[in-house]
């Protein structure tokens, strides 16, 4: 149980580096394969190259955040920069500021 709630927050930290660029049915195909992915690299991250994480954590947000700047490299598109769906919304950084207190 511990095990797949450290793949859930890999995909949550993955979220969030490609929230607003994707859709729904991305965000599910994108969740499927993290935890696969997760799994591999966990699998090879403790079991081969032996590394002390007494927490987690450094396997967790790494690979989370890594895989988001990948996901979202690879889902970048030039023609997209010019788009008002880019610009910021008053409520969008409203709720920002506030998840960063809780």
């Amino acid at each position: 149980m511990v095990t797949s709630e450290f793949a859930a927050a890999t995909v949550l930290i993955t979220y969030g580096a490609v929230l607003g660029k994707v859709s729904r049915l991305q965000l599910l195909v994108i969740g499927i394969l993290e935890v696969v992915f997760y799994a591999i690299n966990e699998l090879i991250a403790i079991e081969f190259l032996k590394y002390s994480d007494a927490g987690g954590s450094i396997i967790i947000h790494s690979f989370g955040a890594y895989f988001g700047l990948a996901l979202s490299r690879m889902l970048h598109d030039k023609k997209v920069l010019d788009s008002p769906k880019e610009a910021s919304v008053y409520h969008s950084d409203l709720f920002a500021m506030i998840g960063k207190y809780l």
